[in-house]
């Protein structure tokens, strides 16, 4: 009797007896959530480096993604990034020099409704804004905004007086008018050791987890039909 006449006989079919339903593994996704996360970060030039003239660029570099961990409806990301600022110096023959700050720490909470401790996450990152901000009394903020800075603003005020700093030959009347003025503009509008770097980060996240789905059943009893459609 061959397979044709086995199954018009009725008899069952030993496949679908010996094998019945089967059970895989597939990743489903309970959580997808977008976030961004504002950083504003002070950077101060240090001593062994000339003052600023002008800031040439600012930029986010090295970005890193250092752990991701699932909690109840939420995911905590954390990494690191380097920032570095190139800049004209405060010498006469206005060499370019940069300033960088390494392994900047940084940390993001994500709300992701359903997951929960111990699912598996997932979390892209990517640089969306850099901008950097100076005292407006400074030379930086002038070439930044194009020399838009009102003088008056700055300037000192007319009873202002020669500070400490002033040599012996402040004693001299005419050479203390013109050592203020040109202590005042350095200052007032001068270098800088210091400015603000904006960074906005954009996030995207997934929590996923394992579900187990069972495959081969036949009209829900686990069964394969024993008798060919037709």
């Amino acid at each position: 009797m061959d397979d044709k006449d086995i199954r018009q006989a009725g008899y069952p079919c030993p496949l679908g007896a010996e094998t019945g339903p089967q059970t895989i593994v597939v990743r489903q996704v309970i959580a997808e959530q977008e976030a961004q996360l504002v950083l504003d970060i002070h950077v101060v030039v240090p001593d062994t480096k000339p003052a600023i003239e002008q800031i040439v660029d600012v930029f986010v570099k090295d970005v890193e993604i250092n752990s991701v961990d699932v909690i109840t409806d939420k995911m905590i990301v954390r990494g690191e990034f380097e920032i570095k600022a190139v800049y004209v110096a405060c010498l006469p023959d206005n060499p370019v020099h940069a300033v960088e700050i390494k392994h900047y720490r940084w940390t993001r909470d994500i709300v992701m409704n359903g997951a929960r401790r111990g699912m598996d996450g997932d979390a892209s990152v990517a640089v969306e804004f850099v901008d950097y901000d100076v005292d407006e009394c400074t030379r930086a903020y002038k070439y930044k905004y194009e020399d838009m800075t009102d003088e008056d603003e700055c300037d000192p005020e007319p009873d202002d007086h020669c500070d400490d700093h002033c040599d012996d030959e402040c004693d001299d009347d005419h050479h203390n008018h013109n050592h203020s003025h040109n202590h005042h503009k350095h200052h007032h509008h001068g270098c800088t050791r210091e400015f603000d770097v904006s960074v906005v980060l954009k996030f995207v996240g997934k929590v996923m987890t394992n579900r187990e789905i069972q495959i081969g059943g036949y009209m829900g009893n686990g069964t394969m039909p024993t008798t060919p459609k037709g």
